[in-house]
């Protein structure tokens, strides 16, 4: 209850959320399911139209009384661009999003990390602090693996292949719309996959490689597959667990809502859109963001993480 109380307060100097929050009783933060059901949702679809009305590159998101120290462009397939701007603490806690997803991979000190992804990526800037300004800690700093960086586009996957035969990292990081390049690549080099890394992770922003494409890669690499889903306009990461095979995520740094599975009182209805609320991101508020993704909530439990958030999509 302090999160939410103390982020509602922040993001009223954002004007965006002043107008949404506005609109809402004080009793709205009294309790998270006060929240859930009174504060409005927030969807791509608002922050282009807010854009282009405004020309402000954040949507009005940003707290107005302070000055972003990095900023970064949204992967969105959108005619026009959208921004995030990110201060001390939203880079604090968003790689420490990042670290956990490692962590639950089982990256140790030591590790090389390969991640074939654009600068933009959070995979990407927020790997290390060699990367990007103002970060203190980047997830291989905090658990002291080793990374390297190739960048992301498709006509690169020759390349990537090169690579990582030469510094075999313990885990590839790919962007899914490279899957198949990358693997054309390895069965024209003939080689096995599986010597050289000892897993790939398929990332997407606001979608994640279904269970059944998995599988086909998994057998056409001969390499072990995991999932992570990124939603950009929310700060937000989730990676698939190796020990339960769903996406875990972190309720201390994430609100995560399915809201017709919740208020479902009877059968399953199946999976429906992910609502994010990120509970560092101040500066920049994410505030029941309405994602692409559809996918059910189910219980936590699993021995990798017993508390853990986790998502089947």
């Amino acid at each position: 209850m302090r999160k939410l109380k103390q982020l509602i307060g922040q993001a009223s100097a954002a004007p965006f959320y002043q107008r949404k929050l506005a609109m809402i009783s004080a009793g709205a933060s009294s309790s998270l399911k006060a929240f859930t059901q009174k504060a409005p949702t927030t969807t791509l679809e608002e922050l282009i139209a807010e854009k282009r009305a405004t020309g402000d590159p954040y949507s009005s998101r940003w707290n107005k009384d302070r000055a972003p120290l990095v900023v970064f462009q949204l992967e969105y397939d959108s005619e026009t661009s959208l921004y995030i701007g990110l201060g001390r603490e939203e880079l604090a806690g968003y790689a420490e999003a990042l670290r956990r997803c490692w962590s639950l991979l089982g990256l140790r000190r030591g590790d090389g990390v390969g991640i074939f992804d654009y600068g933009t990526s959070p995979v990407s800037y927020l790997a290390s602090s060699a990367f990007t300004p103002y970060l203190r800690r980047g997830a291989a700093d905090a658990l002291g693996c080793v990374v390297i960086c190739n960048d992301g586009g498709a006509n690169m996957s020759r390349r990537a292949v090169e690579i990582i035969k030469y510094v075999r990292p313990r885990i590839l990081f790919l962007r899914s719309d490279c899957l198949h390049p990358f693997a054309l690549e390895v069965e024209k080099e003939s080689i096995s996959l599986s010597d050289y890394t000892g897993a790939l992770v398929a990332v997407e922003n606001e979608a994640v490689l279904s269970t059944a494409d998995r599988e086909a890669y998994e057998k056409r690499l001969a390499v072990r597959i995991y999932r992570m889903l990124r939603i950009d306009a929310a700060m937000f990461l989730a990676v698939e667990c190796p020990r339960c095979r769903l996406l875990h995520t972190w309720q201390d740094l994430f609100l995560v809502e399915s809201p017709a599975q919740d208020n479902n009182e009877g059968a399953n209805p199946g999976p429906t859109p992910l609502v994010i609320t990120n509970w560092f991101a101040k500066s920049c508020p994410a505030i029941r963001y309405v994602s692409q993704v559809k996918a059910t909530l189910e219980p936590a439990g699993c021995p990798r993480g017993p508390k853990d958030v986790r998502i089947a999509a």
